[in-house]
């Protein structure tokens, strides 16, 4: 399948989301501009709009309506490129209202000032040529084209990060969700137009003119309202969730083959969406709907609702759809927080996998890491929102920042914890937004966990660690000595690891945390141990080597006894000791598959063991000062 190839190289989606952009680039409102539209929130936009299939010339209206969230406010400020000129501004009564338009940016002067918690009613009149050209993340806000591969012509609009006010007269502010828009787009009959939301009409007109009429009641982001223009053909089917059928649908270009090409694919859409539904809570849209609309693009952009689409793959599906949780359900805060909404959509590719084709799943980690240390540097986070190419990173913020979320999920050692806070986010930041602050508190509250050290090292940090692993038997003892390098800046990566240690007639995986650049470990194990493999689940970002070494055995037997805590008795049946911490250390117990099987603290340096059945375990203890782990055999 496709989605393998793609990260052998670069995220398809960030690929196109940089493939016109390799110079710095900004939001066209000045600070003041922004200051004066952070005045009001936007509630309602209908845009009412004329639009052909093989042109970027638009003409038509937008009515904004908007709350004042000042003391009073004397003018009403609006971001529309200067391509556009605009015709006339009217208020609710049809009173043509005095604007100035200068560059980007357009002026409403209003006879009197509307007061705090009262309405804006206004309605821009306008027309001009939308295309901008490299003036997207994707290219053009606003662009016309043929697709190469089925030679059909679409318009289409693509707003990320800074683009919408291309096309249509708008407040760009990621934490000023509009409450509910509708999309009025008049055509020729021979097409189709796609939108957000329902579509509630279709009104023929003369001159062989349709109006196409969508209404969506859902909140949404400036740059995720779309239309796309074409001669398609509609594919329905529907997603089951909660009993409930949803509508998924479907423009496709009317060339017989395309429908015939990319149908296995697109039905694959309604499990995903009914699988994520499962694991994140339902889909948020689900009282509109889930579609495609194709455009000559190489790639998808997660239109709420309905995606624009240019490459239907399993990868392309999957990451689109993910993002009607996080990125439009839960819209990042700012620019520098756009992980949350391409890492987990990353992520989300992975995911189908799980869900609908397992066996393929390790090979898709295994590259997502491979992509990421392809360069020994480069952190997730980043602050410079002008420079579009690093905004949209395909190896920092779609590969690590998914790589990112698989090593939360293995901190967390707990695969319904780790959903049920995926649900707790969609279901705090609902219709809203979230920055990165938000969701570390989060998953910090729902675990109980402190996650400062993992953040420091997988997100802000950069580099990656790489295990280089020396072991020995001898008789019923394995030694191993692992040694910790790092790529980059980031010292030391202080995490647990999982060894996989196979032998005549089974293996067994060992989680064993690293706190230290070199790791000496003493294991019981009574069977012949054949190899060790690290990180056999590829849950970290990480290079390894692991080979025997006979030289080991009794080599400094002080480095395999070196921690100065003790543990007794060893082997246990009820309960043991642990000397040389702080008598009221928090304790974690790990099985021998990594699963905790106690969380506590200790009482005067005693723990309870008699609930644990018999076999090998892990003590890890932790103070504000230390962090030791100690294993043990329970009788």
């Amino acid at each position: 399948m496709a989605f393998a190839s793609t990260y052998a190289q670069e995220h398809f989606c960030a690929t196109h989301k940089q493939k016109y952009f390799q110079k710095s680039y900004g939001k066209a409102a000045t600070s003041q501009q922004l200051s004066l539209m952070n005045n009001y929130d936007v509630k309602f936009h209908h845009l009412n709009l004329n639009i052909e299939r093989n042109s970027t010339i638009i003409s038509g209206n937008v009515r904004t309506i908007a709350k004042v969230v000042v003391n009073a406010l004397d003018t009403f400020g609006f971001e529309l490129h200067s391509n556009h000129t605009i015709d006339s501004v009217v208020n609710s009564s049809g009173v043509q209202l005095t604007v100035q338009h200068q560059s980007n940016f357009a002026y409403v002067l209003l006879p009197q000032s509307i007061q705090k918690d009262n309405l804006i009613d206004v309605t821009i009149y306008y027309h001009g040529d939308a295309l901008v050209a490299a003036g997207a993340a994707i290219g053009s806000g606003f662009t016309t084209g043929t697709s190469t591969r089925w030679g059909n012509q679409a318009t289409w609009s693509l707003s990320q990060p800074y683009s919408a006010y291309e096309w249509f007269p708008c407040k760009q502010a990621l934490q000023d969700k509009i409450d509910s828009v509708y999309t009025y787009v008049t055509t020729s009959n021979e097409n189709k137009v796609g939108a957000i939301g329902v579509i509630k009409d279709v009104v023929n007109l003369s001159g062989n003119k349709v109006r196409y009429q969508w209404q969506s009641k859902l909140a949404v982001d400036y740059y995720l309202i779309s239309i796309a223009v074409a001669k398609y053909v509609e594919y329905n089917t529907y997603a089951h969730i909660d009993g409930d059928s949803m509508l998924i649908q479907d423009y496709i270009y009317d060339n017989p083959a395309t429908l015939t090409t990319f149908k296995p694919e697109l039905d694959k859409t309604a499990p995903m969406i009914e699988g994520f539904s499962n694991w994140f809570g339902k889909y948020p849209f689900w009282k509109e709907k889930y579609g495609h609309a194709m455009a000559p693009f190489s790639g998808g952009m997660e239109h709420q609702t309905m995606t624009s689409i240019g490459i239907i793959n399993f990868s392309i599906v999957a990451h689109e759809i993910g993002h009607q949780w996080f990125g439009d359900h839960v819209t990042c805060k700012t620019w520098k927080d756009i992980w949350l909404n391409e890492g987990f959509a990353t992520y989300c590719e992975y995911l189908a996998l799980e869900l609908l084709s397992p066996s393929e799943a390790p090979a898709d980690m295994i590259a997502v890491h491979n992509t990421v240390m392809s360069q020994t540097d480069g952190s997730i986070w980043f602050e410079d929102t002008t420079n579009v190419s690093r905004m949209f990173s395909s190896r920092l913020t779609y590969n690590k920042a998914g790589a990112f979320v698989h090593i939360l999920r293995y901190e967390l050692n707990n695969d319904s914890l780790f959903f049920a806070i995926l649900k707790r986010y969609q279901q705090q930041f609902a219709f809203g937004t979230a920055n990165t602050a938000d969701f570390k508190t989060l998953l910090e509250q729902q675990s109980s966990k402190d996650f400062t050290q993992v953040f420091n090292q997988w997100f802000y940090g950069q580099g990656y660690p790489t295990f280089n692993v020396s072991w020995n038997q001898l008789n019923d003892t394995l030694y191993l000595v692992s040694n910790q390098t790092v790529s980059s800046t980031t010292p030391l990566f202080n995490t647990p690891v999982e060894y996989k240690i196979t032998y005549a007639g089974g293996d067994t995986t060992l989680r064993i945390m690293h706190n230290q650049k070199q790791v000496w470990f003493k294991l019981p194990i009574n069977k012949m141990v054949s190899a060790i493999a690290i990180d056999p689940n590829n849950w970290i970002i990480n290079r390894g080597t692991a080979a025997k070494d006979v030289t080991i055995v009794g080599l400094n037997e002080q480095l395999f006894n070196q921690s100065n805590v003790q543990l007794y008795p060893n082997p246990a049946s009820q309960q043991i000791q642990i000397n040389g911490v702080n008598p009221s250390s928090n304790v974690l117990v790990f099985d021998a598959l990594g699963r905790v099987q106690i969380s506590t603290t200790l009482k005067n340096n005693n723990l309870d063991v008699s609930s644990l059945n018999s076999g090998l375990y892990w003590v890890e203890v932790k103070d504000a000062l230390n962090q030791n782990c100690i294993q043990f055999i329970k009788q």
